[in-house]
């Protein structure tokens, strides 16, 4: 089974006073800051880009509009991500690899991926015209995984090996979300965090944020789960609102969180003060 994520907010770190830190702490205090201190030294200069390390996962890529699949081969969503994992069909019960876009290039990750939906469709090129964007971003809120109605089959994402592919130190996730006709909703979930949305317009070319609160932009279409923490996720899509009701996930795109200049110096300051008490110690 899946580890749960759990959503939180990271606090700052603050360098501890050694004489108040009993030797047991101290001992697995140094040692967690100091992998964490290696990892970000050893961390590629790519990876210091502004929108920094992401793994893009695009659904449905043998759907409409484009002869061959709507498959993401360029710039695309909100942070114009290069690399994306395209998948097709409505269910994927063996583990499929993850490659990280690093923003200047790509990397191998061991991180997975499963999924299990009702099927597969498009917001466009089967009836229903619901997509008059262009080029790569039409094609990434084109296919996406569809769920039954009120009661039926819904849509289950798994991730998991996020740790060790870079994004230890938490992340956020973003949900696009685009059928192919409008006034059908539903709740998505990712660990103890449940947003809702409902489709209200065509996507046009642009994207905008469904902060599931009073008085959310018209047209939003996309959603983000902020400050995950943890080797691996579970999200799910669950139809309630329509009629047939839907929730669909055309794509999901994890974002590394990028520590903030304070953060990083109170790291430094940690593993400084705790590598004196461990010389100290020796001598």
């Amino acid at each position: 089974m899946s580890p749960q994520a759990i959503p939180c907010v990271n606090p700052p770190l603050t360098p501890p006073t050694p004489e108040h830190v009993p030797a047991a702490v101290r001992r697995a205090v140094l040692k967690s800051l100091t992998a964490a201190g290696l990892a970000m030294a050893i961390a590629p200069a790519s990876d210091a880009s502004p929108t920094g390390r992401s793994i893009a996962i695009h659904f449905g890529t043998e759907q409409p509009p484009a002869t061959g699949g709507s498959s993401v081969d360029g710039a695309a969503g909100v942070l114009n991500t290069v690399t994306w994992n395209n998948f097709s069909f409505a269910t994927q019960a063996t583990p499929q690899l993850l490659t990280v876009d690093l923003n200047s290039g790509s990397l191998a990750s061991a991180a997975t991926i499963i999924w299990s939906s009702n099927n597969t469709w498009s917001s466009t090129g089967l009836g229903e015209e619901n997509n008059t964007g262009t080029g790569e971003n039409r094609d990434l809120m084109a296919g996406y995984l569809d769920t039954g109605g009120l009661g039926g089959v819904g849509v289950t994402i798994n991730v998991t090996g996020l740790n060790t592919s870079g994004f230890n130190l938490g992340y956020d996730v973003y949900v696009y979300i685009q059928g192919g006709v409008n006034g059908r909703g539903g709740d998505y979930t990712l660990g103890g965090v449940t947003n809702s949305h409902t489709g209200d317009s065509p996507f046009t070319g642009t994207f905008l944020e469904d902060n599931d609160l009073p008085g959310t932009p018209a047209g939003s279409n996309y959603i983000v789960f902020r400050n995950v923490i943890g080797d691996g996720f579970m999200l799910t899509g669950t139809p309630l609102i329509g009629n047939p009701a839907r929730a669909p996930v055309n794509a999901i795109e994890i974002r590394a969180v990028v520590p903030e200049p304070t953060s990083v110096a109170a790291l430094a300051g940690g593993i400084g003060v705790l590598l004196g008490l461990r010389r100290r110690k020796e001598r």
